[in-house]
């Protein structure tokens, strides 16, 4: 700060004097006064901005503890890392890497972008170090962080431009991104990729188109404002915004689950998640729509679950399998599985990993009075995962229905059973599977659910592909 020491000259006048002291209590009030607003200013931003763990600042030896806690974590938790993982010494000398490039303070958002490029690697939507839970994300946007404000879509064809952040439209709905802030989209949708978990590329697509503005703030950081260059050769000038992007928000009992009767003897089951807070209710639900379907005579029924990344195993058996099974079933066949003390069963030994069979076998509900007889397919894309990964298996392997659309999000051997690690230090939540289990069919164990027809979306909205499903799969 500069400061003026020349003397004040001993012929000044008392009055000059008076005069020069008003002058300091004013500029010293008026310093205050901006430093106070500075000062709160300075509060506002970092309030606006902050990411809560993301935001704060780590020493390097609380990062190097962080990596040392989520190695030992991840491998006394998953049953066999090159499950998924191809490479496993180019792993662990990434890993290596990471310990020599995070050996400094840095904030959790700069850990958060060098430890998550594993997710690409380890290539499994159950094994990631994650960028935050909706939760935390709702709750960020609540106390004012701004973000990229558009829903976009990554597609094999590039990014577009869906509608503006949250849903509502944009004069620009439809038109593809060349670049952002300088940057070449495909270079951005690269980056990000790589720190998006996910067993195949599809997936990974998937869940970036619902997470983009998220992970973009992550990797980015905060920006007031984006220079958006259009496939056109527009250049649009946009700013961040203050909202919610459409994945996070909570959805109702009935944005996830359900029923629509078509003039045509179909129907259409929706079915976004296989779980609910309330399991009752769900299954309350999935009684009154079967009977309602026999009721109305409906001849074809599609089942939804293009959307659907997972839950658990009993929503689809007690909720799905009760009224179309018509014969014994088992969800899987040979599995591995790391023994952990909560999960223990006597005899077992707590860390070992055990390799076995599924023998028990599943009976068909014997009150045939609830049986739908129609005609059953089930449409699955590449947000299909993990739980309903393993329906779409059952269907399949015991013709219980047709399966139509794309292949599934997640490979049909599936890792299950997701354990979570909250790093001490950084906050970063890490997940891990701790079983393998392969379709019970035991066929194809490492490639994508693949449909017995399958049903491109590409230029079509969910609405339209729905209805060319539907027609496709009655006539089979």
């Amino acid at each position: 700060m500069y400061t003026n020491t020349a003397p004040v000259s001993t012929q000044a006048t008392e009055q000059h004097s008076k005069g020069v002291a008003a002058w300091f209590r004013r500029k010293l009030s008026s310093s205050l006064v901006k430093a106070v607003v500075l000062m709160l200013g300075t509060q506002v931003v970092q309030a606006q901005e902050s990411l809560g763990h993301f935001s704060e600042r780590y020493s390097a030896e609380q990062i190097q503890a962080d990596i040392d806690q989520w190695t030992h974590w991840v491998h006394a938790t998953h049953p066999n890392l090159t499950h998924s993982i191809r490479d496993i010494d180019a792993f662990y000398a990434r890993l290596d890497a990471l310990r020599d490039t995070l050996d400094k303070p840095m904030t959790g958002e700069q850990v958060w972008r060098e430890f998550a490029s594993l997710n690409g690697m380890m290539a499994d939507g159950h094994l990631s170090i994650g960028d935050g839970t909706n939760a935390q994300w709702r709750k960020w946007v609540a106390q004012g962080i701004t973000l990229f404000p558009f829903e976009v879509l990554v597609s094999e064809h590039g990014l577009s431009i869906v509608s503006e952040l949250g849903g509502a439209p944009s004069a620009h709905d439809g038109q593809y991104i060349s670049e952002i802030n300088g940057v070449p989209a495909a270079e951005v949708v690269a980056t990000l990729l790589e720190r998006i978990e996910g067993d195949n590329l599809a997936f990974c697509r998937a869940l970036l188109t619902r997470r983009f503005a998220m992970t973009y703030r992550l990797m980015y950081g905060a920006t007031d404002a984006f220079t958006v260059k259009l496939s056109t050769g527009q250049a649009v000038q946009v700013t961040a915004l203050n909202k919610a992007p459409k994945s996070i928000k909570q959805r109702t009992f009935d944005e996830n689950f359900n029923l629509k009767l078509l003039d045509n003897q179909q129907a259409v089951l929706t079915i976004k998640q296989f779980g609910w807070d309330d399991p009752d209710a769900y299954f309350r639900f999935m009684a009154d729509t079967f009977a309602q379907l026999n009721k109305a005579q409906i001849q074809h029924l599609m089942i939804d679950i293009s959307d659907n990344t997972g839950g658990d195993d009993i929503f689809w058996k007690r909720g799905i399998l009760k009224y179309i099974a018509t014969q014994p079933y088992r969800h899987g066949s040979t599995y591995q599985v790391r023994i952990l003390q909560k999960y223990r069963d006597p005899g077992e030994v707590v860390g070992s990993v055990v390799s076995g069979e599924l023998t028990k076998m599943t009976q068909p509900e014997a009150d045939k009075s609830v049986r739908f007889n129609g005609k059953v397919s089930v449409l699955t894309g590449p947000l299909t995962y993990s739980s309903s990964v393993l329906f779409a298996n059952t269907i399949q392997d015991y013709g219980l229905a047709t399966l139509v659309g794309t292949p599934t999000g997640g490979r049909s051997s599936q890792s299950g059973g997701i354990q979570f690690l909250t790093l001490k230090h950084t906050g970063i939540r890490a997940v891990a599977p701790r079983f393998i289990l392969d379709r019970p069919s035991g066929k194809q164990p490492m490639t994508p659910v693949q449909p017995d027809t399958e049903i491109t979306q590409q230029g079509l909205s969910k609405a339209q592909w729905v209805a060319k499903a539907l027609s496709a799969s009655r006539s089979l």
